[in-house]
């Protein structure tokens, strides 16, 4: 009986950071890297709502805080009831919320969850490929245009207006998607203070440039900052080698 040959594993160089930005004086963003369980993400607390930059913290903290067990849906849903119960602990029917998107790398797959509008992106000489969706006001009204109504105005402040984070709800609805890695690809977590900032083709255009993740990472955040720096800026590249 013949048996499939073993998929190959590769080399996973990662390197993240977070910044305030020059607009603001806090940091509401957080990060994961946990190289040792190939376990990565990136939060992007609620500026609107009380404690954003905790609930991200939290939010990243206790994913951090897993052992083995990487079903990432399921390991956001048990975020969400924690930021969740703390909201209210602290502030009431307000809350607290944020984004919240996390990639597991086993072998050649990268497994995705996320909830918000922090995103993933993989780079290849083919070119990229964002793989989550912006829970947006604005992303929404998209997904209900009628052929022939791509031209309907949508305003900008709907870009980043959320229809659905951690937090904000005791129940949370979490997308998933999956990615076989190729040698060369390489994929970076951010949270939205980098798209304000640079398109994803300047993003293809930084990254066929850099040697490392860290030189990716520190010249999309310090492009960020020479254009306004309006937002904090968190990102977290992988390089599959």
């Amino acid at each position: 009986m013949s048996t499939q040959p073993p998929m190959p594993t590769f080399k996973i160089h990662a390197f993240g950071k977070t910044d305030p930005g020059i607009s603001r004086q806090d940091n509401e963003d957080n990060l994961l890297v946990d190289n040792d369980q190939q376990l990565y993400a990136v939060a992007d607390g609620l500026g609107g709502l009380p404690e954003g930059g905790r609930a991200s913290r939290m939010a990243a903290e206790q994913l951090g805080q897993t052992q083995g067990n990487f079903n990432l849906a399921e390991l956001l849903t048990q975020v969400n009831e924690a930021v969740y119960k703390k909201g209210v602990e602290l502030a009431g029917e307000l809350g607290m919320g944020t984004t919240l998107t996390a990639v597991h790398v086993e072998g050649r797959l990268l497994s995705i969850a996320h909830v918000g509008d922090s995103g993933v992106v993989v780079f290849n000489q083919a070119g990229y490929t964002k793989l989550t969706k912006d829970h947006t006001m604005a992303e929404q009204i998209r997904d209900r245009l009628e052929p022939g109504q791509e031209d309907t105005y949508i305003p900008e402040y709907f870009e980043h207006t959320l229809v659905r984070c951690i937090g904000q709800a005791q129940t949370i609805e979490v997308d998933t998607a999956q990615h076989i890695l190729s040698s060369g690809d390489r994929v970076l977590l951010y949270t939205d203070g980098v798209t304000k900032a640079l398109s994803l083709a300047e993003l293809q255009g930084e990254i066929q440039q850099a040697s490392s993740p860290e030189a990716f990472v520190e010249a999309i955040i310090s492009k960020a900052n020479e254009r306004g720096g309006v937002d904090n800026a968190t990102a977290i590249a992988l390089f599959v080698e």
